[in-house]
């Protein structure tokens, strides 16, 4: 082999072509002329002496060696990128990526409300994961992932040594609509077993969910082990059930604003019967976190805390439209 160093740009080439097993669709994506990508691709396999693909009239396909030399490669990439990321950060600049994890209900508010009003983010590559929480997080913990740099949940993090920064409280009843009310019934949580409830996968147990709900000015707390025909994995797929007359969901008041003044959806208990959960913001101490990071956690926080403020000015019941699973 040719004791010539393999250069970046080479191996970026190569790797984007056996993504796209195609040389004109990989030169669309690096923006370069298709023929310049075959010389790249002609001087790389000359370089080191092997074909690193097989070409017929349509595609691409990498040979066996070019196979096994593939990982090597975007290691080698993703290294680079890594470094490129460490000294940005030193740097104070606005580059590499940033992950954000939350619930369904919450990466929506986030996309719809939050992101936009961050006007300045540079290069950086603002990622968002759905990370719905079982049920036993709110006893134990939640769990924070390894790619996960800041998240905006309702439970607080099992890993003592992170930051949990406190939004807001919201409240969580049980809602159906008038039609299906008229035809069942209900006065009191102790009457939800003889009901269609819809269930959330990610709280199951067995075959149920287990609704808290708090009475006495929220003195009293009391469980009650729920089941029925749907299971959702999100609670914006069981609102949709429930509004469609299919059982009694269980989500925050703030969800249902306008459904219940359209009256779609109503309280199922004349008593006011509910459960509170905490909003929290969970990152790591910002000793440990990039630049990047520490500020879009500040970006967020500000602007969610922004939004919060004239909610409340508005009305102490809509403290949060941060919402749902």
């Amino acid at each position: 082999m040719n004791k010539q160093q393999l250069k970046l740009r080479e191996l970026k080439i190569i790797s984007v072509i056996a993504a796209s097993e195609n040389i004109s669709h990989a030169a669309l994506a690096l923006g370069i002329a298709q023929a310049n990508v075959s010389k790249y691709l002609a001087d790389f396999e000359s370089k080191i002496g092997l074909k690193v693909f097989d070409r017929t009239t349509r595609q691409l396909t990498l040979t066996p060696f070019g196979a096994a030399l593939l990982p090597y490669i975007n290691n080698c990439l993703d290294k680079s990128n890594q470094l490129t990321n460490f000294i940005a950060d030193y740097k104070h600049e606005k580059r590499g990526r940033v992950t954000v994890y939350a619930p369904t209900g919450i990466t929506s508010y986030l996309s719809k409300n939050i992101i936009a009003n961050i006007t300045d983010i540079g290069d950086i590559t603002l990622i968002l994961k759905t990370s719905n929480l079982e049920r036993k997080a709110f006893y134990e913990g939640v769990d924070f992932p390894d790619d996960c740099d800041i998240m905006v949940t309702y439970a607080p993090p099992k890993d003592q040594t992170l930051v949990a920064s406190f939004l807001a409280k919201y409240t969580v009843s049980a809602y159906a609509s008038r039609e299906y009310l008229e035809k069942h019934a209900i006065n009191h949580p102790q009457e939800l077993e003889n009901h269609s409830c819809i269930l959330i996968d990610s709280m199951m147990i067995d075959d149920a969910n287990i609704w808290r709900f708090t009475s006495n000015g929220g003195g009293d707390i009391h469980e009650y082990r729920v089941k029925g025909n749907y299971i959702c994995d999100n609670t914006q797929a069981a609102l949709d059930l429930a509004r469609n007359h299919l059982g009694i969901v269980f989500a925050p008041d703030t969800t249902l604003k306008q459904d219940i003044q359209s009256g779609t959806l109503i309280p199922c208990f004349p008593e006011h019967h509910q459960w509170w959960l905490d909003l929290v913001v969970i990152f790591r101490k910002r000793e440990y976190q990039p630049w990047r990071v520490q500020y879009v956690l500040d970006e967020l926080l500000n602007e969610i805390r922004h939004q919060l403020a004239h909610v409340i000015q508005k009305s102490p019941e809509q403290a949060c439209q941060l919402t749902d699973q």
